[in-house]
């Protein structure tokens, strides 16, 4: 009777174990958490070493003084705050760090020109890129990025290659270690069309502003008072992740996805002539945390009463939700000696001692050990982060509207840079390797420096005219080696853009005429035969992502025949100080008479030795009102009745 007792308990016992495993509810992975820190200096005066500038007065400030003010963050400060994390033993602890070509070389002639404070500013820097994670990446990765600062999502392939190719080479020469497999587009400013070129330079994972994940799904519950105007339908195409958060305790005046807008996934863009698609991992990058975070990191922002509030909503372990807490790391409170210092130090003493919660990790760690899955594929919005714009689809801080005497300086800039871009391309394609065409390219690059469409109007003018002088520079390079030889480069074509961005629909809740312009920037240095709209209605009114018919020039059983319209062109006098050597004119043309409609468009330029150019294909979704003019406010009155 003892020895079946004995087996009876031990019975008892397995029984009860088992039941408090089947009990005890399984718990969430831990949420990992990651640091954007983005250091920036353009090239003040092109192209002027940042020495040659200061000693020629060319601004009423003093732009050493500005290098001077961000010593720490350029030499020291975020190399510190990481040894922090590595002194407390934290396996995945790191940051991201990114550093433009033109500041690098700002800092170089600081150097060499004896300034002390930045003598040997490259030896932490050096020294904690030898350091690695327990997954063998490095502490801080200095992720790629486009050596002047250019806004990507404006620019064409062979620019964005040209941009990273130019960063490679700088970080190269002067820092060890490999070429990072990330990019922190510059001001986080992304669209679809940059992947084929990110992609092609081996670019893996890029970061995206994650308001523009959620604003791409159904059942985003849209306010403006997030201070970005309504989606276009044509880019809801992501289903209702339900798992929509009303963060408190910050800035967080929109509800956010919790869970899938914390995820990485891939994203797409499909090859309009041949229907391939090129994919590259889209990291999401946290709007309002990050926001936060760069008034001062851990205090500003309230890391466990904040980032707690998603821990419900984690649970997939396979891909656990990633907070990338992203901005300057040299301006404001993310740029001062309390941020990394004292302040990191509170937030890794916080992650240390709740490591079953939450870890601090590298991007490329975690995209180590949980990548997204081959089929994860969605679509984002375009756009930037909230520091500049607040990211509206149409990057508009760097293509502003037309004042009220109809000039803008901005779309001034882009009509100089288009046509330059084709003075250059034509020299390219004759002699790739020639010095002249390789001088060329350093000068046109630089005008691509998104600071220089910052400032509108500023200082009598000065920042509206730097496109415009390293133009003017490059071209006359190029020129010398084009004359003479046989022109075989097709025209060059801005990125079109359309005005209303939702017609027939509402923008600030204010209604949209349906009727919309397509306007656009055309050069070619042998002149134009002709610039057309094409444009195609989609069958069922759905940009399906089921298929790519409405990705193609050449369509499908989803879509129309193409219809076309003539463009205008319009020629715009600069207002700026320098007058460009070249500038492209304006081509609109109007899309009338649809209401309820997906329509496909692109431009078709072709010059007077019929060469082609295609835009990349655009989308619209155009909506059922149809109210009289532009905004379709019932107070405006238009003279003439019909203005063309």
């Amino acid at each position: 009777m003892k020895r079946l007792s004995i087996y009876i308990f031990i019975l008892l016992a397995t029984i009860t174990f088992a039941q408090d495993k089947l009990d005890k509810p399984k718990a969430n992975p831990p949420i990992y958490i990651a640091f954007l820190w983005h250091m920036h200096q353009p090239i003040y005066w092109p192209y002027e070493s940042i020495v040659q500038t200061q000693n020629n007065n060319r601004y009423p400030y003093s732009v050493f003084d500005i290098h001077n003010s961000r010593t720490g963050p350029y030499t020291s400060w975020p190399i510190d705050a990481v040894e922090k994390g590595i002194e407390k033993n934290l396996g995945n602890f790191g940051a991201q760090v990114s550093f433009s070509g033109s500041l690098i070389e700002n800092l170089n002639n600081l150097e060499n020109n004896g300034n002390g404070n930045f003598t040997n500013w490259k030896l932490n820097w050096n020294s904690i890129k030898s350091k690695t994670t327990s997954l063998g990446n490095p502490r801080i990765d200095m992720v790629g990025f486009g050596y002047h600062h250019p806004l990507m999502g404006l620019i064409d392939y062979t620019d964005i290659r040209k941009q990273i190719q130019a960063h490679k080479d700088v970080m190269s020469s002067n820092f060890s270690g490999n070429y990072s497999k990330g990019i922190l587009p510059p001001e986080n400013a992304f669209a679809d069309r940059m992947i084929p070129a990110l992609v092609d330079e081996g670019i893996e994972w890029v970061l995206v502003d994650n308001v523009h994940f959620d604003r791409t799904c159904e059942g985003y519950p849209f306010s403006t008072s997030g201070n970005l105007y309504e989606q276009n339908k044509s880019d809801i195409l992501n289903p209702n992740p339900n798992d929509w958060v009303q963060l408190q305790n910050l800035w967080a005046p929109t509800k956010i996805s919790a869970q899938w807008g914390h995820q990485p996934h891939y994203v797409e863009y499909v090859n309009p002539v041949t229907g391939e698609t090129s994919k590259i991992i889209a990291v999401p990058t946290d709007r309002y945390m990050g926001n936060e975070d760069g008034r001062g990191g851990f205090g500003a922002l309230q890391y466990e009463s904040v980032m707690s509030q998603l821990e419900s909503y984690n649970t997939d372990s396979n891909h656990p939700i990633l907070i990338v807490l992203h901005h300057d790391g040299d301006n404001y409170g993310g740029g001062t000696d309390s941020y990394y210092g004292s302040n990191f130090q509170e937030f890794v003493d916080w992650v240390s001692s709740n490591s079953d919660r939450f870890v601090c990790t590298t991007v490329q760690d975690y995209l180590d050990m949980f990548p997204p899955a081959d089929e994860d594929v969605i679509h984002v919005e375009s756009g930037s982060w909230s520091g500049a714009d607040n990211g509206d689809p149409e990057f508009k801080k760097w293509l502003g509207d037309p004042n009220s005497e109809g000039y803008s300086p901005d779309r001034n800039s882009w009509g100089v840079v288009t046509a330059a871009k084709n003075v250059v391309q034509t020299a390219e394609d004759i002699a790739p390797n020639d010095a002249s065409t390789k001088s060329a390219w350093k000068y046109f690059l630089n005008s691509e420096a998104s600071d220089y469409w910052y400032w509108d109007f500023s200082i009598d003018g000065i920042w509206d005219a730097h496109p415009t002088r390293a133009s003017n520079l490059a071209i006359p390079y190029a020129e010398g080696v084009i004359t003479g030889a046989t022109d075989l480069t097709p025209p060059t074509v801005f990125q079109p853009q359309r005005e209303p961005y939702n017609p027939g629909g509402t923008e600030w809740g204010i209604t949209q005429d349906s009727d919309f312009t397509v306007w656009t920037y055309v050069y070619d240095i042998s002149g134009l035969q002709s610039v057309k709209l094409k444009y195609r209605l989609d069958k069922d009114g759905i940009n399906s992502t089921s298929t790519i018919d409405n990705e193609k020039y050449d369509g499908g059983a989803d879509v129309d025949d193409w219809n076309e319209i003539v463009m205008q062109s319009n020629s715009i006098t600069p207002q700026t100080v320098v007058t460009p050597l070249y500038k492209a004119d304006e081509y609109t043309a109007i899309i009338s008479g649809y209401k309820n409609k997906l329509i496909d468009y692109y431009v078709e330029a072709i010059d007077k030795n019929s060469n082609i150019t295609k835009s990349p294909i655009s989308h619209v979704y155009v909506g059922e009102n149809s109210g009289g003019g532009s905004g379709g406010n019932a107070n405006l009155i238009w003279s003439p009745e019909n203005p063309t």
